[in-house]
């Protein structure tokens, strides 16, 4: 998409308002929507919609906007009205009072049409928080009561929608184009909270690594990782949630940390570790620390390819290649049984999904082909087995030894060392000229997230060059210095 113009008397805009079932994007539905379309300082098209949101409309909601369920009831949906919605907004600069709460549900409901919908935003409460800030309050109905903007009906889409175009008008008539354009450019820097300083999100590094969020007690809320700290942590205020978790941690966050990395391993390593040791918050499912389900291959006496589902604490990482895969519960580990299963015509009773002391159910729904009984035979079933698990089958560490993965960083003139061994990161060091120091304790028990991790980038091809195989003296001499560094620090 082209890069809308910033000036308001040159490009164009879309000032977008929604009146909504509730406050998250990614659960509650809009029930009406206002669009104007403004080009070159000028409203050239406007659009206003009742929709119908399909679901339940608590009367809280009814008696603050004045929209019936009856009226909603025979409403278009969403779908009805996408195109025009679609077009309106079209190379236009999408702009709306506290912005992430509207472009969030306009861009969600166009997911739930299978369609995409990204645009550049503006948010007019950071626009007046730009160019008035020594007013204590930036809401509309402050604005529509502070510059007597016109606004017959507060909380219907069109009318706020026009308010804000009002609001726009005023500072350009009142403060002048250029001053206008100036707070457009700085707003569109990112809507970042007033409880952040904004200096110290500038000063945010432009390389790879973790960011952590904190909240007003200094409470861990939420550990990322990206390729560029500062753009992606600018993303989290300046862009729409897509969910009322998302739109909470803003609202929460006090204060940033940074901690780069060489590149996107030591990123996606670092970020995993952060997020088992120091349990935050808004990372409810990458944090939790439950057992892990484990399948293993087994034979039966007559020569069937078998598995037995554990829950077990943890797993030696000398036993990964015996296993055939992981799962996170029993659920899922029964879901993709069953699905294995219909697809490769495997039998229920040699997967453990049933017991019988003859043959399975399935057999007698023609889904089986008779392994359970031994009128298949042993040698046809587990190559159908083992193809069943050739894509989620955990693989066995393919070096003789640990390997030294050597991350480079386009940052600076150092660099991440990893030692690798059995998919475990027996440690983790950044080295520069002046030496090296550690950066992540060393892990001898297996982690799925780290092992998929690791997986991922040994087949990658160009990371090939990264990878030095070493000799076991060569490991064990290493596994000695670094040792004695860590006694040492």
């Amino acid at each position: 998409m082209r890069s809308p113009n910033l000036s308001f008397d040159q490009g164009s805009f879309a000032i977008v308002d929604t009146e909504t079932t509730g406050t998250s994007p990614a659960y509650n539905r809009i029930i009406e929507i206002g669009i104007v379309r403004v080009e070159k300082g000028k409203v050239v098209e406007t659009f206003q919609s009742l929709v119908n949101p399909e679901c339940h409309v608590e009367p809280v909601i009814e008696s603050i906007t004045g929209i019936s369920a009856a009226e909603l009831s025979r409403a278009p949906f969403f779908g009805d009205v996408a195109e025009q919605v679609s077009d309106l907004l079209h190379g236009a600069l999408f702009v709306a009072h506290n912005v992430r709460f509207d472009y969030g549900f306009v861009r969600n409901e166009f997911k739930r049409l299978n369609r995409r919908f990204s645009a550049r935003c503006l948010c007019t409460v950071t626009l007046s928080r730009k160019l008035f800030p020594g007013f204590a309050h930036h809401d509309l109905t402050s604005l529509v009561e502070r510059y007597g903007l016109a606004c017959e009906q507060r909380h219907r889409a069109m009318a706020d929608a026009r308010a804000v175009y009002d609001f726009m008008r005023f500072i350009r008539n009142q403060e002048g184009e250029e001053r206008l354009n100036w707070g457009i450019q700085c707003a569109m820097e990112g809507t970042v909270p007033g409880q952040l300083d904004r200096d110290a999100i500038r000063l945010l590094p432009d390389s790879p690594g973790v960011y952590l969020f904190y909240g007003p007690k200094n409470e861990l809320l939420y550990v990322g990782k990206s390729k560029n700290i500062r753009r992606r942590v600018v993303s989290h205020f300046s862009l729409s949630p897509s969910s009322g978790k998302e739109l909470s941690i803003c609202g929460q966050t006090h204060a940033v940390e940074a901690r780069t990395t060489a590149g996107e391993l030591g990123a996606l390593l670092l970020e995993s570790r952060l997020i088992k040791d120091l349990q935050p918050i808004h990372n409810r499912v990458a944090r939790l620390k439950r057992k892990l389900i484990v399948l293993r291959r087994r034979e039966t006496k007559e020569g069937y390819a078998a598995c037995d589902l554990q829950n077990v604490d943890m797993v030696n990482p000398w036993e990964v290649g015996g296993l055939l895969t992981v799962f996170k519960n029993r659920s899922q580990a029964r879901e993709s049984l069953v699905t294995m299963a219909r697809e490769f015509e495997l039998c229920h009773k040699l997967l453990g999904l049933e017991k019988s002391s003859s043959c399975c159910f399935q057999y007698h729904l023609h889904r089986c082909r008779g392994a359970c009984i031994g009128t298949e035979a042993s040698a046809e079933y587990n190559a159908r087995f083992d193809a069943a698990f050739a894509e989620r089958k955990v693989h066995a560490w393919p070096f003789p030894c640990g390997i030294l993965i050597e991350e480079k960083g386009d940052y600076d003139k150092g660099g991440e060392a990893f030692l690798v061994d059995q998919w475990c990161l027996i440690s983790s060091v950044k080295f520069a000229d002046d030496g090296f120091r550690n950066v992540l304790p060393g892990a001898n028990t297996f982690d799925y997230d780290s092992y998929k991790i690791l997986l991922r980038y040994l087949r990658d091809r160009k990371n090939r060059k990264t990878i030095r195989r070493l000799t076991k003296d060569q490991y064990e001499s290493l596994l000695s210095e670094l040792g004695t560094q860590q006694e040492a620090g």
